[in-house]
């Protein structure tokens, strides 16, 4: 569940943050040379009424102290230029020169915003150059609280997905081990109630059934009971009639079928009065998991490389744990007593589709 939330949440993430980043870079560069066309436009506007170039070289003086960050360049009519940068045109383009404003790209990545002199005056065009710098002023700030309220976002809803699967998994799991433990036979356990209405009512349902297999267990041993109490009394008149008998062939065929009959009826009491023995059944890939860790450190210290494959999950046989070891033991025994150091060996357990384990 916390990786699906993380996919899905980081996909919608993207999806929103990715389109924002280019229009957070796109309002910053329109912002930078939107106030450099201004300034162009207001010194172009001021060198209209201007004929001298020593007013010219004045004013431009003023707007570059007014605007430092973006340094201005005046071409005069004469063939003359003022403010002169490395990297500036020579020359005015043919399109500011028929009196059209425009952009142009300039050496280091910046950018020139041109603006024509429209009235008869000594200046023919202003050149205002915008810095990279300035482009994409503020963008890195903004695009980390940007991707990182996303990231957030995303973390967020990691937390509350993996909240959301403990609580449901956990009472699963719960239940998983307490239904395990009395099919073995530990008929005290008991489930704590817990986690969605489901779980809830299932762990409830499983107690009553623990309840009432306690209650059938002690009905049947009270009846036991009272049965051994029930079939003693005739059982042990009946022996007092037979040894009573006069005819001594007779009596000792009695005796023998009354021993058989008392010995069936001992047992049949008993029985009744024990538990059922639980079912033997273990974790196989469970028992191979713990025998293989044993037997690491013999085949480190023969240097034989050696694999392991087995399933996560339970994988239930008709044995119990010990008969389990025992025999994973006495297959990997046969490694290292019947093949050099330094073999390999992989050792695997997979599951057929009949349900059995090979």
């Amino acid at each position: 569940m916390a990786f699906m939330a993380a996919v899905v949440i980081g996909a919608v993430v993207l999806a929103f943050c990715i389109p924002l980043a280019v229009f957070v870079r796109s309002v910053a560069y329109d912002r930078a040379i939107d106030n450099a066309d201004l300034e162009a436009r207001s010194l172009a506007a001021e060198l209209s009424m201007v004929n001298s170039a020593a007013a010219v070289e004045r004013l431009l003086l003023l707007a570059d102290g007014a605007a430092d960050t973006t340094p201005a360049t005046v071409y005069l009519r004469n063939g003359q230029i003022f403010g002169r940068l490395r990297g500036t045109p020579g020359a005015v383009p043919r399109i500011v020169r028929v009196g059209v404003s425009a952009e142009t790209a300039m050496p280091g990545g910046d950018r020139g915003v041109w603006e024509p002199v429209r009235k008869p005056s000594a200046a023919a065009a202003v050149l205002v150059r915008v810095p990279s710098s300035l482009l994409t002023k503020g963008v890195t700030r903004e695009w980390l609280l940007l991707f990182g309220g996303g990231l957030l976002l995303v973390l967020i809803a990691i937390a509350l997905a993996d909240w959301m699967g403990r609580f449901i998994v956990r009472p699963i799991s719960d239940l998983e081990a307490v239904t395990r433990q009395l099919s073995i036979g530990d008929l005290e356990r008991r489930v704590v109630p817990g986690g969605p209405y489901e779980v809830t009512e299932v762990g409830r349902a499983v107690n009553e059934l623990a309840d009432r297999i306690d209650s059938l267990l002690a009905s049947a041993r009270m009846t036991g009971a009272d049965l051994g109490h029930r079939l003693r009394t005739p059982l042990t008149a009946m022996r007092l009639n037979i040894e009573s008998l006069g005819d001594s062939t007779a009596r000792a065929a009695l005796a023998k079928d009354f021993d058989v009959l008392e010995a069936a009826v001992n047992r049949l009491i008993l029985e009744t009065r024990e538990p059922p023995a639980p079912p033997s059944h273990a974790d196989l890939a469970g028992a191979t998991r713990d025998r293989m860790s044993f037997w690491a450190v013999l085949a480190k210290s023969q240097n034989r490389p050696f694999g392991l494959e087995a399933p996560t999950r339970r994988v239930e046989v008709g044995l119990d744990k010990a008969e389990l070891e025992a025999a994973i033991d006495a297959l990997v025994s046969n490694i290292f007593a019947h093949t050099p150091e330094g073999t390999a060996f992989r050792v695997g357990l997979r599951q057929s589709t009949g349900g059995s384990a090979v």
